[in-house]
């Protein structure tokens, strides 16, 4: 134990000052670690559709609309990706935008490419969406870890007020885990979109 009795007010201050100053680097530094801990990595996915579709939908039976969608996963950020850690990252990822507003304009994307017209106002067909679940995890495939991420989305298209047809849809997307999470969250969307395109009855009830 230090004793200090031998030494001036003055010195005695001076030592209580130079404490105080290392006590608040040291609580500043550990406030820093924990809010970029808790944070996590902020990624740009800035998706853009490049799927095959194999779908005409340029003879609609009416017009078309992708709507606004909504996130059902009780998340307080709605740019949250995955708040789970991948390598050196332990905070989970964000991504630019909101999740509903990349998936809204990934559907968007998916049907201009297969020749759709689509409208703002006054639409005959409208189609509505919500995010479930994002969920995330690692996988091995041939010896090399990969980030799985797997979108879960629930769709509607209404017509005339009425739900004319429903369905969850599945999109899986992978990638090494060196890659960082957006390569596999791209394809997740694509393969969100696809399984859409692709669906029969959904066709039936839109072309």
């Amino acid at each position: 134990m230090v004793n200090y009795s031998g030494l001036s007010r003055f010195e005695l201050i001076k030592i209580r000052d130079y404490y105080m100053t290392i006590r608040h680097l040291v609580l500043s530094l550990l406030t820093v670690s924990v809010l970029s801990c808790a944070h996590g990595e902020n990624v740009e996915i800035d998706f853009h559709y490049e799927g095959n579709n194999r779908a005409d939908f340029s003879k609609l039976k009416g017009s078309l609309q992708i709507a606004e969608f909504f996130d059902e996963r009780q998340v307080e950020d709605p740019k949250l990706i995955t708040s789970k850690p991948f390598g050196n990252n332990e905070g989970g990822y964000y991504a630019e935008v909101a999740l509903t507003q990349i998936i809204q304009t990934a559907f968007q994307q998916g049907f201009e490419a297969s020749a759709a017209v689509l409208v703002d106002a006054d639409p005959d067909f409208i189609i509505t969406g919500s995010i479930l679940a994002i969920d995330a995890t690692t996988v091995d495939r041939a010896g090399v870890e990969n980030i799985q991420i797997t979108f879960r989305t629930k769709l509607e298209l209404r017509a005339q007020g009425r739900i004319a047809w429903q369905t969850t849809l599945f999109g899986r997307g992978r990638a090494p885990t060196e890659e960082g999470v957006v390569p596999a969250v791209k394809e997740a969307l694509s393969r969100t979109v696809g399984e859409l395109i692709a669906d029969d009855y959904f066709k039936m009830e839109i072309i």
